[in-house]
């Protein structure tokens, strides 16, 4: 009895052991890639001549700081973009940037500590850091290569007595006044839904939330999916945060709820809500068109994915989630950063402002076109290695 039974448990352990039939893999997929489903602007990328690289060691230690100033006429037109665009090198060594921009001029920033040269297209910095070193430029953009990429469209119309005021004019008369902002950021991306993984999707969505909280780039974003993938349309856009004035010439107007004659506005267009449209009526006296003074800046990113959803849903969240910030990160870099995955904020200010002809650089003020072929011969020895390039570096 006892050798039959130790037979049957031998029996039971054996078949347990044996190999069984291979179990199928999953298959691995990445979520929706930014750089193929959104649009490729912003940041600016023009053509350029001999892009000069970014010393590897420089690699997570770059953050970027833009102000985008929009000159705007009566009618909210753009007719001139002028960028403060700021490097904040936080490694010790020598570095040489080029940054892409469709640049007319480009004059040194408050607080640089460097002065920044132009190519054709592209702003130059060279030197050398310490460890700490804020490099700052203004560069005026051409307002045809630039203007299509912000983030609001905005347009103003005036009327007096129902005929729109012209530029220059000044009425009296029953007023009615206009406002139209509309979120440009929004896009259609192709995506997909599918039966993730569970354990796959939570580290995804745990990698996209830490890289939100510190402001880089999200990365490793793969995934195991257990149903075949289903093509989808997903509407994004990058929230746009909208607070500033319309202001009219003291005493040239009676508005209800603005006595002052100065409309505030504060609003948040998404995807949801891409449009602000806001009329204004009253009396006018000798008045002309108002001035618009509006700061935009993106938002916070709006994050849906809860444990209580079905794995399907915390996938669509998820990739929602992904590519909001991928867009929002494209507004936040207006003008490219030499670490395109690194940390950057940009603020847009809209301005009704008279069209100004472009600053001109100031001779001496740093190197430009005439010095195209050292940049070049400095970007080579860098791409070589060679040691001879410190002898030529700018330690300034």
């Amino acid at each position: 009895m006892t050798r039959l039974l130790l037979v049957t448990i031998g029996a039971g352990v054996a078949i347990a052991l044996a190999p069984g039939p291979a179990v199928a893999e999953l298959p691995v997929v990445s979520l929706p890639w930014p750089p193929t489903v959104l649009p490729m602007k912003p940041p600016l990328a023009p053509s350029t001549e001999a892009v000069l690289p970014l010393s590897p060691r420089f690699f997570g230690r770059l953050a970027t700081r833009q102000r985008v100033v929009v000159g705007l006429d009566d009618d909210g037109t753009p007719h001139s973009v002028r960028v403060l665009h700021t490097i904040m090198v936080g490694a010790l060594g020598n570095y040489v940037f080029a940054v892409p921009a469709p640049v007319q001029s480009v004059l040194p920033g408050p607080g640089t500590e460097s002065q920044p040269g132009r190519r054709r297209n592209q702003i130059l910095w060279q030197g050398f850091s310490r460890g700490h070193r804020v490099l700052a430029a203004w560069a005026d953009l051409r307002p045809a290569e630039s203007v299509g990429s912000l983030p609001l469209r905005v347009r103003v119309t005036t009327e007096v007595d129902g005929s729109r005021l012209e530029p220059g004019q000044k009425r009296s008369g029953d007023l009615r006044v206009t406002l139209t902002a509309e979120n440009a950021t929004v896009a259609t991306a192709a995506s997909f839904t599918a039966e993730p993984e569970a354990v796959d999707l939570a580290l995804v969505l745990g990698r996209i939330r830490s890289a939100i909280r510190r402001g880089v780039s999200a990365e490793g974003l793969n995934i195991r999916l257990r149903s075949p993938m289903s093509p989808v349309a997903a509407r994004v856009a990058a929230p746009l945060r909208l607070d500033g004035t319309l202001t009219f010439a003291p005493g040239t107007v009676q508005l209800r709820g603005a006595p002052d004659g100065v409309v505030r506005i504060s609003s948040v267009l998404d995807a949801q809500h891409p449009r602000l449209r806001l009329v204004l009526r009253g009396r006018a006296t000798n008045a002309a068109a108002p001035k618009l003074d509006l700061r935009v800046k993106t938002g916070r990113i709006p994050d849906t994915v809860t444990a209580s959803q079905s794995p399907r849903a915390r996938l669509a969240g998820t990739i929602a989630l992904e590519l909001a910030y991928a867009r929002k990160r494209q507004y936040d870099m207006f003008l490219a950063s030499p670490e395109q995955s690194g940390p950057s904020s940009a603020t847009y200010i809209y301005k009704t402002t008279a069209a100004a002809r472009p600053a001109t650089p100031a001779a001496g003020s740093g190197g430009d076109e005439g010095h195209t072929a050292g940049w070049i011969v400095l970007g080579l020895l860098l791409v070589a290695g060679l040691p001879a390039a410190a002898v030529i570096w700018a330690h300034s």
